[in-house]
């Protein structure tokens, strides 16, 4: 076999071992997504949502969270929801999610049109964040109380966490 040829089957036997997204190579099999949502204000695209994960039963032990911006948000905007959201799904007061709020504020970054976010976790309680496929930071307090701003009973908006845990991405 001459080298060319050999290059061209290595790279090609290795786009078909990895996943879609860079930052979960290693973690899960999965090429797809398990299940997607687009999220809607008055009928503007704001982002899609993607559940990745191997298991059987959504959302499983070991998951990621990827949301593909359909327009831009200011860090301080994404971390002020995010703790919104926590508190108001926790029943407890804002102040509870100072140390989250730290570590939200060093991992998450300023998004534009066309970002990956992606929230990996891998053991209970550990969020670890990229953007665009690069690691950006983690969140070590009440990480499964941040995903469930999508994934828990509380979420805001039940028929896309219907949708996510529905094994289904037809969009």
């Amino acid at each position: 076999m001459k080298f060319g040829t050999l290059m061209l089957f290595t790279l090609l036997v290795a786009a078909n071992t990895s996943t879609a997204l860079p930052e979960l190579a290693g973690r899960i099999e999965s090429k797809q997504p398990a299940s997607c949502a687009e999220y809607r204000f008055f009928g503007t695209s704001i982002y899609r949502a993607e559940l990745w994960t191997d298991a059987v039963s959504m959302p499983g032990d070991a998951f990621a969270l990827s949301l593909v911006y359909r327009r831009g948000f200011k860090r301080g905007t994404l971390v002020a929801s995010s703790i919104s959201e926590m508190a108001r799904i926790s029943g407890r007061p804002r102040s509870e999610f100072n140390a989250a709020k730290r570590e939200l504020e060093q991992a998450f970054r300023t998004i534009e049109k066309g970002d990956r976010f992606t929230a990996w976790r891998g053991v209970p309680d550990r969020i670890e964040f990229f953007k665009n496929g690069i690691r950006t930071g983690a969140l070590t307090h009440d990480a499964d109380l941040f995903l469930d701003i999508w994934l828990g009973a509380e979420s805001r908006n039940r028929k896309h966490r219907a949708r996510l845990l529905s094994g289904r991405c037809d969009d």
